[in-house]
C-alpha cells in the first residue's frame, strides 16, 4: 500500500511558531538583509543603537582584547565594538552570507585602529581553537540558535579563562502593564512594519513569535549556569524589553 501524507503529518512535519530552525532562520534574514538596518531604526524608533553602545560598556573591553562577535548580521554590534570600545580586534560571524555582505560594506573605513573581519561560521559549531578570545558577544542572535546549549558549550570552549559572553536580546518586561503593551505591539505592528519594507509578513510573524517564547532573564541565567559560566548578571533595559547578560568562564 503506498505511504499517503495527510494534514496531521504536515502539521507534526512544520515548525511550531517561534521555534528556530536553520532553514527557517537562514530563509528570513537571506531575504531582507538588504532592508534589515532599516527595519530595525522603525521598529525600534532608534532605540536600539543605545542597546547596543551598552552592550559594549558591559564587555569590558580592553585595547589588548580580541572580540568574537556571534551571529553579527549587518555588523551593528561589530562595528560599535570597534568603534566605541577599541579592542585589538573584533572578528564578526554569520551563517548568514547575505548579511556579512552588509557588514563588510559597512565596515570599509569605519573601523578606526581596531582589526574588524567577517566570516561564514555557525554559532553552534565554531571554527576556531579553543580559549582564542578574551571576549564575545551576540545581539538580537541567540534566541534564533536551535541550539543554544550547543552555543553556549562552544563559547565556553573559544573564550579564555575569565572571559566574558555578552547577550544583548530580546527578554520579557517585569511589569505586567508594560509587557503587556509591548506584546500587543509584538503582535500588531513588527509584522506591519516588516510586512511593509519586505513585502514578507509572514518573517516578521515568526519574529514576534521568537520573542514571545525565548526564556525570561532568569530562566536564561539558568541555561548559562548550566553550561559552565559563572558570575552571571543582566540589565534590563527600557522596561526589559532587551536585557544584557554577561557571564564569565
Amino acid at each position: 500500500m503506498p505511504d499517503t501524507i495527510d494534514e496531521r503529518d504536515i502539521a507534526d512535519a512544520a515548525p511550531a511558531p517561534g521555534r528556530p530552525t536553520a532553514e527557517r532562520v537562514q530563509g528570513i534574514f537571506t531575504l531582507i538583509a538588504g532592508r534589515y538596518d532599516l527595519f530595525n531604526i522603525l521598529s525600534s524608533f532608534g532605540i536600539d543603537r543605545s542597546w547596543r553602545r551598552a552592550a559594549v560598556r558591559a564587555a569590558n573591553l580592553k585595547t589588548t582584547s580580541r572580540v568574537l562577535d556571534l551571529c553579527a548580521g549587518t555588523g551593528d554590534l561589530s562595528l560599535a565594538l570597534a568603534r566605541q570600545g577599541r579592542p585589538a580586534e573584533v572578528v564578526g560571524t554569520d551563517f548568514v552570507p547575505e548579511m556579512l555582505a552588509v557588514a563588510e560594506h559597512k565596515a570599509r573605513g569605519s573601523s578606526g585602529r581596531t582589526k574588524v573581519s567577517f566570516s561564514v561560521a555557525d554559532a553552534q559549531d565554531l571554527p576556531f581553537p579553543d580559549a582564542s578570545f578574551d571576549v564575545a558577544t551576540v545581539a538580537f542572535g541567540v534566541r534564533n540558535l536551535p541550539d543554544r546549549a550547543a552555543n553556549f558549550a562552544e563559547v565556553f570552549r573559544v573564550l579564555k579563562p575569565g572571559g566574558r559572553y555578552v547577550i544583548l536580546e530580546f527578554s520579557r518586561p517585569p511589569f505586567a502593564p508594560w509587557r503587556w503593551f509591548y506584546h500587543l505591539y509584538l503582535r500588531a505592528v513588527i509584522p506591519a512594519i516588516g510586512g511593509l519594507l519586505t513585502r514578507d509578513r509572514a518573517s516578521f510573524v515568526y519574529l514576534n513569535d521568537s520573542i514571545r517564547s525565548f526564556p525570561a532573564q532568569g530562566a536564561l541565567a539558568a541555561e548559562l549556569r548550566a553550561a559552565g559560566f559563572t558570575a552571571i548578571s543582566w540589565e534590563d533595559r527600557t522596561g526589559g524589553i532587551v536585557a544584557i547578560h554577561v557571564a564569565v568562564k
